[in-house]
């Protein structure tokens, strides 16, 4: 009886026929599967060659690698190069080694192409073998309540957005400082001097706070500026508005809770309430600011916390009246809830004294107040800092610490020198008077260009933008003027999506001016009222 093959017995004892042995034994490995794209040290390419000539499924699994030695030879390069390039490989899996067989393909090793993409990527050029098939998650993601909330409502806004695009000749974006015409050598200086100067203990893990030096300076510097009475302690360095808002909602807000908005309002700080959950009760704004007295009370004390721009509201400009600042603070030590106090771009005022933070009147310790030196300074820089009531300040410091634990130390160090040499101030009256500068020449123009469309301008003497409203153009399409706008260089802002309860009845741009100079103003302006009187195709 002729003996058959057993399934315990290796593959290599079972009789098989020579076509089922050329069918199964994978394609010999050879030079032309390693195209090298020629960047970075060769090791690195060999490396990189390999491994997506695995993955694309063009290398099959059980392929016999040659070997080093005879690797080198074919390449014209150091054997040590070659294994330097094969040790990555075996440590993440991709082949393995057998002593006296040889270096082998994985055989768990999963592709991440069909075979036809992988035949294409094998045909496209080395500098560009990118799959043609993006991979799908193949269902869509179970994501949390705020991450649908993230998902539904997107929250970068129009402003965001552009700032990823292209630069445009005639940018009226709002809330953006120059970085061009002002002169930065102070802040240069400090960088320098701080490379020299910070200790390496510095860069450690440090205060989740921020560095003790940073934050007395900028009570200081509060304490001259904005008639804010302060301590270092009560000070949280933190990465930008935008954390500062993410750490007080964290605090503050639960999925349900009532959260007070101006109305209209920073589009972000919107958007942080309501991937949290929070339930939104908008406040008018009128001549004097935030008016609460046309919310039931039995609303608006269920509210948790407020959010404010009471020194140059965004995005009317309006100066928050002293009235309506002691309504404010009332209404909070009354329902026990909090005011966030937003003084983004208080510094530049151009007539007249400074108007004092609300923080400046927090008798009942009921203001967290967040400045920020993204419209002084830098944008780039993402720092800002909260004033934080005594009573809050270690559950401040503590959602800071599970946020990221400490700002960067070298960036605070500087800035703190900065802070202590007079050059931030210096900068702030440069800065000053440029923008004073861009400012008249929006206004002018303004009056000049747009006069046959009745425009009102809201224009508070202070801050980075104000408010243009064209009360003769329907703002029901708001969004195609902007894109028609976009076509002809301009970088237009609607109010609209600033409004809880849609757009207003009124075509309404929020214009900002600190990064164009006089002359840009003027042209720009002028493509503007052309773009109005043709109507610019809106509605297409």
């Amino acid at each position: 009886m002729p003996r058959t093959a057993s399934r315990d017995q290796p593959l290599s004892a079972r009789p098989v026929s020579p076509r089922r042995v050329r069918r199964r034994t994978p394609r010999p490995f050879a030079l032309r599967d390693l195209p090298l794209d020629g960047e970075g040290p060769i090791y690195d390419q060999i490396y990189r060659a390999v491994r997506d000539a695995i993955l694309c499924g063009r290398v099959a699994a059980g392929t016999r690698l040659p070997t080093t030695r005879a690797l080198a030879a074919e390449l014209a390069i150091s054997r040590n190069t070659v294994v330097a390039a094969f040790e990555p490989l075996v440590a993440e899996g991709y082949v393995v080694s057998r002593v006296g067989a040889g270096t082998f393909v994985a055989p768990q090793v999963a592709t991440r192409a069909d075979p036809a993409s992988a035949r294409k990527l094998g045909r496209s050029s080395t500098r560009s073998r990118v799959p043609a098939k993006t991979p799908s998650l193949g269902s869509p993601p179970r994501l949390s309540r705020m991450g649908q909330a993230l998902v539904a409502r997107a929250p970068r806004s129009l402003y965001d957005e552009d700032a990823r695009r292209a630069p445009l000749p005639y940018d009226f974006r709002p809330c953006v400082p120059d970085l061009e015409r002002l002169s930065y050598e102070g802040w240069r200086r400090s960088l320098a001097r701080s490379a020299h100067a910070v200790p390496a203990s510095s860069f450690d893990y440090g205060d989740p706070a921020g560095l003790p030096g940073l934050r007395r300076e900028i009570a200081a510097y509060l304490g001259r500026a904005r008639g804010i009475v302060c301590g270092a302690d009560e000070i949280v360095i933190v990465g930008g508005l935008a954390q500062a808002l993410d750490l007080a909602t964290r605090l503050f807000v639960d999925p349900g809770d009532r959260v007070l908005l101006e109305d209209p309002h920073y589009l972000g700080a919107r958007r942080a309430f309501e991937a949290a959950g929070a339930r939104l009760v908008g406040a008018p704004i009128d001549a004097e600011g935030i008016d609460l007295s046309g919310i039931p009370r039995a609303r608006l004390d269920r509210c948790r916390l407020a959010y404010v721009t009471p020194s140059h509201q965004f995005p009317t400009g309006v100066v928050m009246s002293l009235a309506r600042r002691q309504a404010l603070l009332a209404w909070a030590s009354r329902a026990n809830a909090f005011v966030l106090e937003d003084d983004y771009d208080s510094e530049f005022r151009y007539a007249g004294r400074a108007i004092a933070a609300l923080k400046s009147l927090d008798a009942q310790q009921r203001v967290l107040y967040v400045g920020t030196f993204s419209k002084t300074l830098l944008p780039g820089l993402r720092i800002a800092y909260v004033v934080v009531p005594p009573g809050l300040c270690e559950a401040f410091r503590s959602a800071k610490w599970l946020a990221d634990w400490s700002s960067p130390a070298f960036e605070q160090a500087a800035l703190e020198r900065f802070l202590a040499s007079g050059d931030f101030e210096r900068h702030l009256r440069r800065a000053r008077t440029c923008y004073a500068a861009s400012r008249a020449a929006l206004l002018e123009a303004i009056d000049r260009e747009l006069a046959p469309f009745s425009p009102v301008r809201h224009d508070s003497r202070a801050g980075l933008h104000l408010l243009l409203q064209l009360p003769e153009l329907p703002g029901d399409r708001p969004f195609d003027w902007a894109l028609a706008g976009r076509r002809r260089g301009l970088g237009l802002y609607p109010v609209a999506p600033c409004h809880l309860e849609g757009p207003p009845g009124a075509l309404g741009f929020v214009m900002g001016f600190a990064r164009l100079e006089a002359a840009a103003i003027a042209r720009g302006v002028r493509e503007l009222g052309q773009l109005l009187a043709a109507g610019a195709g809106v509605g297409r």
